[in-house]
């Protein structure tokens, strides 16, 4: 597997968003329609719809934008109670070798006046590095989080140590093989509050509060660290792995010369970060207004730090023609993301053959159809990265190191046939199906690690071919695409599934052995708007992506579990695997790997080596069925689907 699949695979997280059962009362079928709620309210639909998407995301005293660049102030008066507030003229420099060197920043935030949004993120983080080195007291770090971070106002009453858990780093030909210690702290007064609020204001350039509208924490339905949201936290990284229980200081990795930089790194993080309203209706109406202001952030729980964030206002009528109709006439561009991918016809007949070529054109448009790139080819990275992309991101590493924002990745994977479609408990086993990222990386993520140089201007060509394996089974074949774009105060990512046939017309469907998350997942809280934006219909092609044994891009069923079961807002009872495990034999594989994403000390120390054994035989991937709990020796606790 070449560099990029493995960057493109250790990096991306397809972060299942939290589940819960707020229920409310919009009756819209999943996969129904792209957007959110009911067809009549549709954020995708262009700026007809009702309302925009409002991203805000903010890191160590300035806005900053997903491509990586921070806003730059720009000469609005910012008052607070009547008190003056200064917007840094420097920056942490994430597109910098070094990204907390300050620089002067220089993004815009733009956003359309005359138009409705609604909040569907607010993000503030605080990093430090190298400050807080011991590993065997995060007594420093903690108190650093509580007292001199941006979240020193808070209710700190009560917090306590949390989780402290390892996880595993690959990287072939670039990095040594190493291990992230994480330590998380939880459990505070304010973390437990659940009526606070977010009040976002739209200020014109005189700093005069033109509009305003208030949000309930509880509306923002994702915040969990183990989706990639919320965090407070002590990291170790490139270490070796422990030697010993208890052992939490095993060295540092060398590393490898000419790959990336694997020196001793400790990391604090204090970061909020709410994400998918389940309230979209209650919008914000910005007035129609034109050059700079700002939005004015207010969370209840630090009324005294409010968070402004320097816009451009620009009127809708005004906005440079900078798309592309399918004529390839100059038009303006909306809202919103729809990935497509168009296939070549087969060569014979109405299928393809094992060991055919088949091209494939990616087709990126906004939500009013509208082309977001040339005929020809994709963007390069420094056209996403100067902003010069109509909205498309890349994977940019310094903004997932500072921020812990993973979902910034764009990539396309061919699999099938999906009757096949069988998680791998281990993944070094071939799957039963075939499983590959696209044979081109779409826009390259070695592009900004400075690995490969010139990457950065390359710009990758719309139109690829891919050979089918000459053993390639029946059935139906899926190709998944997913990009990722922010623009106009919208951060959004849309994934979308495109099946063919191999070998034969008739349809093959997924086997059916998991499902149900159209029980919450409905509505508001339709997966269709929440992380990578896939219908709950395609749950089944998670595993496409998520079966390496690198914890960064993680393995869906360890994922899954994960994050609801360590959700408040998961209504069910977490013993009762019949919620999500539609047949038996989907829940024959325990292994210290899985069962560890919801019982961390399961077996104490008694298998603690193997724990650290990512390849080879034992490790933490062995399937535990077949020593002690198989059969009818799988726990008596867990309600488990009839055999």
């Amino acid at each position: 597997m070449n560099r990029s699949i493995l960057l493109k695979s250790a990096w991306c997280a397809l972060l299942v968003p939290l589940l819960s059962c707020n229920l409310l009362k919009v009756t819209d079928d999943e996969g129904s329609t792209t957007g959110r709620g009911a067809k009549r309210f549709d954020p995708y639909q262009g700026l007809n719809s009702g309302a925009i998407r409002l991203s805000l995301q903010y890191i160590n005293g300035c806005a900053f934008l997903p491509n990586g660049q921070m806003v730059a102030k720009n000469g609005v008066p910012l008052m607070h109670n009547d008190v003056p507030v200064n917007y840094p003229d420097m920056c942490i420099t994430p597109l910098g070798q070094n990204p907390l060197t300050l620089s002067p920043p220089t993004g815009t935030l733009q956003i359309l006046s005359d138009t409705q949004y609604f909040l569907n993120q607010f993000s503030v983080s605080e990093t430090v590095v190298n400050q807080h080195n011991n590993p065997n007291d995060q007594t420093a770090a903690l108190a650093w989080i509580k007292n001199q971070s941006v979240f020193a106002g808070l209710d700190w009453t009560n917090v306590n140590q949390g989780p402290d858990e390892w996880s595993f780093y690959s990287l072939a030909g670039a990095v040594e093989d190493c291990w992230t210690r994480e330590v998380q702290f939880g459990n505070a007064n304010w973390q437990k509050v659940k009526d606070d609020t977010i009040t976002v204001e739209v200020l014109d350039e005189t700093g005069t509060s033109r509009a305003s509208q208030t949000y309930l924490r509880s509306e923002l339905l994702a915040s969990s660290p183990y989706a990639g949201h919320s965090r407070f936290s002590w990291r170790s990284e490139n270490l070796k792995p422990p030697r010993f229980p208890g052992d939490k200081d095993p060295g540092t990795v060398t590393g490898f010369t000419g790959g990336l930089d694997q020196s001793a790194i400790t990391r604090t993080v204090a970061r909020v970060d709410w994400v998918g309203s389940t309230n979209p209706f209650k919008v914000l109406r910005v007035p129609r207004l034109s050059g700079p202001g700002a939005l004015k952030a207010t969370w209840s729980q630090l009324p005294d730090k409010p968070f402004f964030f320097p816009v451009t206002y620009v009127i809708p009528d005004d906005r440079p023609s900078t798309c592309t109709d399918d004529a390839g006439n100059p038009v303006q561009c909306s809202p919103g993301l729809d990935s497509r991918l168009v296939f070549s016809p087969p060569k014979e007949g109405s299928f393809y053959k094992p060991g055919e070529d088949v091209s494939v054109y990616v087709d990126l448009r906004d939500s009013a159809g509208a082309h977001l790139h040339s005929r020809d080819l994709l963007p390069s990275a420094r056209e996403i990265i100067g902003g010069q992309a109509n909205g498309i991101q890349t994977f940019v590493p310094n903004v997932i190191t500072t921020v812990m924002e993973n979902d910034s990745i764009p990539n396309v994977a061919i699999a099938g046939p999906i009757q096949d479609f069988q998680v791998l408990g281990n993944p070094s086993d071939k799957p039963q199906f075939i499983a590959r990222p696209f044979p081109f990386p779409v826009l390259d993520d070695a592009t900004l690690t400075g690995l490969t140089p010139g990457l950065i201007d390359y710009k990758w060509p719309t139109r690829q071919t891919f050979t089918l394996p000459p053993d390639a089974k029946p059935g139906t074949y899926v190709a998944l695409v997913k990009f990722n774009r922010a623009a106009m105060g919208e951060r959004v990512a849309k994934m979308n599934p495109f099946f063919f046939q191999v070998g034969q017309d008739e349809s093959t469907t997924y086997p059916g052995n998991v499902g149900n998350c159209q029980i919450c997942h409905r509505g508001v809280l339709s997966l269709d708007n929440l992380r990578h934006g896939l219908s709950v219909d395609h749950i089944e092609s998670c595993k496409v992506c998520h079966h390496y044994d690198t914890d960064t891009v993680g393995r869906t069923q360890e994922m899954v579990h994960r994050i609801h079961m360590n959700s408040p807002s998961y209504p069910a009872n977490r013993a009762d695997c019949t919620v999500c495990h539609l047949t038996r034999k989907s829940t024959e594989r325990p292994s210290l790997s899985l069962c560890g994403s919801c019982h961390i000390s399961q077996h104490g120390d008694e298998f603690f080596q193997i724990a650290f054994n990512q390849r080879g035989t034992p490790s933490r991937f062995g399937n535990c069925a077949q020593t002690c709990h198989g059969g009818d020796q799988l726990p008596a606790s867990h309600i488990l689907p009839a055999k």
